[in-house]
């Protein structure tokens, strides 16, 4: 890969190590599958990669049907798709069984997508999850205040732990471009019932997945929260400079119906 160093890849550095290339035929991901642990939709179906079938089912309903998770040939994208699923396999399977059910419930009112899928698709392709012990550094996140944040609370955010679910953030960040957002949850280690040091992937996997499930979170987009990744210690060396967050083009302040929520 170009570079898969940076922070966004890291929880999945020793599957791509066991790949040997960014761009593996499905078969070769499929096999990871077999070996690493393969996981399994809500309604108990084993998840396989594969290129997908002409058999009329859309992404997710194929997914909750068959198992089949559409995997393209050199596809990084669908590589790390493929990925997360073996590092937070409750999770997908969650989204994947929520996204069925609102599909369902929806075309029942013909309201489109609804802000419930909305929601799932965005943390899907965009998503992460940053838990923090500081609450100082998680409340200045939260009201875009990005200097006092990336910056006058640096080491909160250095000790702070991410866990990337957004396949397509994690393809952009091989090359990152001015202004990558992801979309972030940010939640207090508290929550987990640990310090974030000893926060684990299957742990987060676990507690997210009941979330998800139970219809707890997320409700709509306003659920993620814009996060400028390029601020992220370990993203480019032009973030250790406490000027650089004073560029809005980038680090934009808090919209008026983010304060209004």
């Amino acid at each position: 890969m170009r570079d898969g160093s940076g922070p966004l890849h890291g929880g999945l550095r020793h599957l791509l190590s066991a790949l040997g290339t960014d761009t593996p035929a499905p078969a070769a991901i499929d096999a990871l599958a077999a070996v690493s642990g393969r996981p399994a939709t809500c309604g108990g179906r084993s998840i396989f990669f594969s290129t997908p079938p002409a058999d009329g089912f859309g992404y997710e309903a194929r997914i909750a049907a068959t198992g089949c998770v559409a995997t393209r040939d050199g596809s990084r994208h669908d590589l790390f798709n493929a990925l997360v699923w073996l590092t937070f396999p409750r999770v997908k399977a969650a989204m994947n069984r929520r996204h069925c059910d609102e599909a369902g419930r929806i075309a029942q009112s013909a309201a489109g997508r609804g802000p419930v899928r909305d929601a799932l698709t965005q943390f899907d392709e965009d998503g992460l999850l940053l838990v923090s012990d500081d609450a100082a550094l998680l409340d200045a996140l939260r009201g875009h205040r990005w200097r006092e944040a990336m910056w006058d609370r640096r080491g909160s955010l250095e000790s702070a732990r991410l866990f990337v679910f957004g396949h397509a953030l994690m393809d952009k960040a091989l090359a990152p471009h001015f202004g990558l957002c992801a979309k972030a949850r940010y939640v207090h280690s508290e929550q987990l019932e640990l310090s974030a040091s000893d926060v684990t992937p299957a742990r987060v996997d676990a507690w997210l997945a009941t979330q998800i499930a139970d219809a707890i979170w997320p409700l709509s987009p306003l659920d993620l929260h814009p996060l400028p990744v390029l601020g992220l210690p370990g993203m480019t060396p032009d973030n250790e400079s406490a000027t650089y967050f004073d560029d809005v083009r980038q680090f934009r302040p808090l919209s008026a119906h983010r304060r209004q929520k």
